[in-house]
Order: structure tokens, then C-alpha cells, then sequence
């Protein structure tokens, strides 16, 4: 968390730290989740951030806690959407491979 993460989004009531962080050949890219208090409002925060030779970017996208069972149900129809993907099922024996009369 850092003093910019406060001055934009509010107070930080916990920083979840990195969902994802990936190194290139010419700068790193951050992404991490933060719960956050503005304005008497719960926020789930998605921070954005990205450092190269020539510069930096930060980008926030925040929900309110309200959008959290929309959020819940999208995030369990992806998760068995993703299951489904990973586990084929069984596919059907070859042409080739039936023999007739055996």
C-alpha cells in the first residue's frame, strides 16, 4: 500500500496484495485487490500498476460492497465454465479403430 493508494481511493482497510505480476524485457506489471473506506462506503478496489524505461501508470476500477453477490455469482459461473474446459468429456472411439464383427 502506498501514500498515492490513500490520496485516490480513500482509507485502505486491507490490501489483499498481488493477483497477478508479471516481469517483461522492459518493465514489470502489477495487479492486486484492496477493500477500501471512502466516503462512509465499503469499495473493492482492482489496482492496476505498470513501470518501464520511460515511465509509470497506475489505474484503479473499484465496485462498491453492494456489488459483491452479482460479483460472487459471475465469479462461480467463470470458475465452473473453466471446469468444464479443463475436464472434456470422453470423446467417442475412431472410425479406424472399430473393427466390424468384433
Amino acid at each position: 500500500m502506498s501514500v498515492w493508494d490513500r490520496v485516490f481511493m480513500g482509507r485502505v482497510i486491507k490490501d489483499f496484495g498481488p493477483l497477478e505480476e508479471k516481469s517483461f524485457f522492459i518493465g514489470k506489471m502489477k495487479k492486486s485487490l484492496l477493500l477500501v473506506e471512502r466516503r462512509g462506503k465499503l469499495k473493492i478496489v482492482f489496482k492496476w500498476s505498470g513501470v518501464g524505461f520511460f515511465g509509470a501508470n497506475v489505474n484503479y476500477f473499484d465496485l462498491t460492497a453492494d456489488s459483491l453477490p452479482k460479483l460472487r455469482r459471475y465469479m462461480d459461473e467463470i470458475q465452473s465454465l473453466a471446469e468444464e474446459r479443463s475436464n472434456p468429456p470422453p470423446s467417442a472411439p475412431k472410425v479406424e479403430g472399430i473393427v466390424p464383427g468384433r
